[in-house]
């Protein structure tokens, strides 16, 4: 004997099992949909807020420029005085030496929003343009930084004759030819970093005027 009511009901059950599996499938799309636009809003927000932090960083920095060019100038200019001194006591040894002065002085640049934007990953969620944009200016800061670093040593080497002589004794030949071979080093840093400073200089310009 056939029980109709029997079949009636497993169809009844499929239909069922169907729907609550379309139902289930469809809820897990619409939460993975509103995930991603969650994640994908809270990124658009990481991007703004440190590409605003990285504006206002780079346009501070970009004053610092100035500040080393001018000590660059300056050491240059007392270099170069130094010389003309040197040149004088190795025609001269026995006349009175006149003062010689070593001075430089870092000018350093802020990273920190350079840093956070980093530790929180932001630069994964930019723009490949802006990401390198950045990038690029931030590794020449770090360049001019470890110049300036590597000029401060040549400067205070260049003076070590000078400052262990002791008061009132005359420079030796030996000494005023090591002084002055140290003081051309110093010097050529000093041009070294010139260029680095002038395409920073540059670096800065562009992107100011790209984002003003």
């Amino acid at each position: 004997m056939l029980d109709v009511h029997s079949l009636s009901k497993k169809i009844h059950g499929s239909k069922f099992l169907l729907l609550e599996l379309f139902t289930t499938t469809l809820g897990l799309l619409i939460a993975l949909s509103l995930n991603d636009f969650v994640e994908s809003r809270h990124h658009r927000n990481m991007v703004h807020e440190a590409d605003a932090a990285l504006h206002g960083e780079i346009n501070d920095n970009a004053k610092t420029v100035a500040s080393i060019q001018k000590q660059i100038a300056e050491t240059s200019q007392e270099l170069d005085q130094n010389l003309a001194v040197l040149a004088e006591l190795h025609t001269h040894p026995d006349t009175p030496r006149a003062s010689l002065n070593f001075n430089f002085t870092i000018r350093g640049f802020d990273d920190t929003a350079w840093q956070t934007a980093q530790t929180a990953g932001t630069f994964v969620y930019m723009p490949y343009e802006d990401a390198s944009e950045f990038s690029g200016i931030y590794r020449s800061q770090q360049e001019v930084d470890k110049v300036q670093k590597q000029a401060i040593v040549d400067v205070l080497t260049a003076a070590s004759a000078v400052i262990t002589k002791p008061k009132g004794a005359f420079l030796t030949p030996t000494e005023i030819d090591t002084t002055i071979d140290r003081i051309g080093i110093a010097k050529m840093r000093l041009i070294y970093l010139k260029n680095l400073v002038s395409g920073l200089d540059d670096d800065y310009r562009q992107y100011q005027k790209k984002h003003p």
